[in-house]
């Protein structure tokens, strides 16, 4: 078995380092091989020690990447590219805040890697609709996508659903949650118990609404729930924040709601920022949200899969003393880092010949379906068995 390394690069916030770490797992899946790197996440037990790189040769997948990428890893490209090169190691560098990142909830035990409280049996019931609320840093506007939702929001969810609101999270004395007390005289109101009981509580309740942060996201994935009531707002709304794609289209449990682009101010200016937006917000169906998010932007997972370094070396010998010094894995860095964004092939492709040899490929380029014959072929012509020369 090769002797890999896959480490990730952060600690801390538990949410983004399950994000990453889930994607991590999902590459060693794929690949078949490797040993996870620098993964701390107390609130699982999860401990896995550091190592040193230094010296070796390896891959680095880098965070202006990922955030270009909508957060998604080119696993496949990945894939095919380790196998071609002689790295000791991949560095994920990125957040990784993509849905399509993570392990298929139907084939990977989820339960098993991150177990519930065992002996604890509170979360919100059958007639209670969990909200949770984020206090904390994002009250002072640390990062302008992390927003608090309207309350009317709330109000129409408590009214369609006919259930009890729970308010349960971080709530930290402000004017907002002065507004939602004032608001929700009959609403319970739980503040935070700590991050793994606030975790688990999220995680079993049967009717959530999820506060807009990746630690509210997971436990809300994680769960059982019946039904999620998920806003399209903030770090959650592709059209907003672009570096991250956390819409599971593909799960029932799911509602969304779209909000306009809005962005956070300290809490004691947020009636600035929420005013003009307290009743915009509206329901949207998965097929239309889909379409709405989807990204015409060329595939780096198609294009490194049918990468080759000798191709690469030859069009571009430029590269000559890259390839001397770290061989195979220094031309991917590059194509992944700088040459795909560039418009560099990953391969010898002959365009003359490919619209002369398809004419209804050159078509499909000129009606915009494609970027150019070489998006083309990266994305539909190779699995026709189109050639590349």
């Amino acid at each position: 078995m090769r002797d890999f390394s896959i480490r990730i690069w952060a600690e801390g916030n538990p949410g983004n380092i399950i994000m990453m770490y889930l994607t991590a797992l999902n590459l060693k899946n794929t690949l078949g091989f490797g040993t996870l790197r620098h993964v701390h996440i107390p609130l699982f037990n999860i401990n896995i020690p550091d190592c040193d790189l230094h010296g070796m040769i390896g891959l680095h997948d880098r965070n202006s990447t990922n955030g270009q990428l909508r957060g998604e890893f080119p696993i496949g490209g990945y894939n095919k590219a380790i196998q071609q090169c002689d790295a000791s190691f991949l560095a994920l560098e990125g957040f990784y805040q993509n849905v399509n990142n993570f392990p298929d909830r139907n084939t990977f035990d989820y339960d098993r890697e991150f177990p519930a409280l065992s002996d604890v049996n509170d979360h919100g019931g059958e007639d209670d609709l969990v909200i949770n609320i984020r206090g904390g840093d994002i009250l002072k506007a640390i990062h302008p996508h992390y927003t608090q939702l309207p309350p009317e929001f709330y109000e129409a969810l408590i009214a369609r659903t006919g259930k009890h609101p729970i308010f349960y999270g971080q709530l930290d004395p402000s004017p907002y949650l002065e507004e939602l007390r004032q608001r929700f005289p009959n609403a319970t109101f739980i503040s935070s118990r700590g991050v793994e009981r606030d975790f688990d509580f999220i995680r079993k309740s049967h009717y959530i609404v999820p506060a807009l942060s990746t630690f509210s996201w997971l436990a809300t994935w994680l769960s059982n729930a019946k039904k999620i009531f998920f806003p399209v707002a903030g770090i959650f709304s592709p059209m907003q924040h672009p570096s991250a794609m956390l819409l599971p289209f593909n799960d029932k449990r799911y509602e969304f709601f779209t909000f306009p682009i809005y962005y956070a101010r300290n809490i004691q200016e947020y009636r600035e920022y929420m005013d003009p937006i307290r009743n915009l917000w509206e329901y949207t169906d998965t097929d239309t949200l889909r379409e709405m998010c989807k990204s015409k932007e060329r595939s780096l997972d198609a294009a490194l899969n049918l990468f080759n370094a000798n191709d690469y070396l030859a069009l571009y010998p430029e590269f000559t003393d890259l390839y001397q010094k770290f061989g195979a894995t220094g031309l991917i860095n590059h194509f992944c880092e700088a040459g795909f964004w560039e418009g560099r092939k990953p391969f010898f492709f002959d365009e003359t010949s490919y619209s002369a040899r398809y004419p209804m490929a050159a078509l499909s380029v000129t009606q915009g379906h494609y970027r150019n014959m070489l998006d083309h072929y990266i994305n539909v012509g190779h699995k026709m068995g189109y050639r590349a020369v």
